[in-house]
């Protein structure tokens, strides 16, 4: 007897062609493919069945699909993105003697993630600047004068101090145009306990572009595409287990 289907699971995926292991491509609130049909019909002029089909030509199109998600880990940033995460060199680097240019506003320093215990503000001579006449944001790499500073406008000073050389990763963003995807959807259905798997050999997908970096609810993030046709492989299959 037939029944209703509701559907959760895993979303496996890895870059198509590679023979790198799959990785769980986060927490999958839409997974929807598409079919488009083109048709070019034939109709009648006749009396009694003006406006019927006589003859239907039907052209089937690209199965499309597109995958939301609302989980991220670097991996998942980075098909946000569009671009390629690299982890960061979490080798401390030594700041010696970098110049600045004494204006009002926030200065942006040569580096980010500095150890604000190992900076010193030098006047351009060997004397130091007080700490109390400046902030300093070591996130950003950056400082900001305050009103008892007494170093004039324009003038240069210097800075030294290194990094905290702390572990993460950074993407340029939008530096990939697609990104083709082999994927498994491990599912389950909720109604019947069934196992199922949704292979897809080769999709070549993009990013949605859409990213609320603000939003009270949890982000979500899109990719949409299309699927291809590889010799001897279906473009997508469906396997249920009793």
């Amino acid at each position: 007897m037939a029944q209703g289907k509701k559907y959760s699971g895993d979303l496996y995926g890895r870059p198509y062609g590679s023979t790198m292991g799959f990785s769980n491509m986060g927490n999958v609130s839409e997974l929807t493919s598409s079919k488009e049909i083109e048709s070019d019909e034939l109709t009648s002029t006749g009396r009694e069945d003006y406006g019927e089909a006589i003859s239907i030509d039907s052209t089937p199109g690209a199965t499309e699909m597109s995958i939301k998600f609302n989980t991220f880990d670097k991996a998942g940033m980075a098909r946000a993105l569009m671009g390629e995460a690299v982890d960061l060199d979490t080798a401390a680097v030594t700041i010696t003697d970098e110049t600045l240019t004494v204006t009002t506003g926030w200065i942006k320093l040569s580096h980010k993630d500095i150890d604000p215990e190992t900076f010193v503000l030098s006047d351009g001579t060997p004397t130091v600047v007080a700490a109390t006449t400046y902030e300093l944001n070591p996130r950003l790499g950056m400082l900001r004068f305050n009103e008892t500073s007494t170093l004039l406008a324009d003038s240069t000073a210097t800075y030294s101090g290194a990094t905290r050389g702390t572990g993460g990763y950074q993407i340029d963003a939008n530096t990939l145009s697609a990104l083709p995807l082999e994927m498994y959807l491990d599912g389950k259905d909720r109604v019947t306990g069934q196992n199922g798997i949704l292979e897809i050999p080769h999709a070549v997908m993009t990013s949605d572009g859409e990213m609320n970096w603000m939003s009270d609810d949890w982000w979500e993030s899109g990719l949409s595409g299309k699927l291809v046709k590889d010799p001897a492989k279906p473009t997508m299959r469906f396997t249920e287990y009793k």
